[in-house]
């Protein structure tokens, strides 16, 4: 039956977007520390006037 064919398959839409959402906080939380880094490298450089 077509309809439990996404219980099988491990890419379905809710497996997808739990791990898309734990992905995405993982990459915010990895490039957080980056950005500040950023940010006060080119305020210290002067690039914000």
């Amino acid at each position: 039956m077509p309809h439990h064919v996404h219980r099988h398959r491990q890419e379905g839409p809710c497996h997808f977007s739990l791990m898309s959402l734990s992905y995405a906080r993982r990459l915010l939380l990895g490039m957080m520390p980056l950005a500040l880094l950023w940010f006060l490298v080119s305020w210290a450089c002067g690039w914000w006037g």
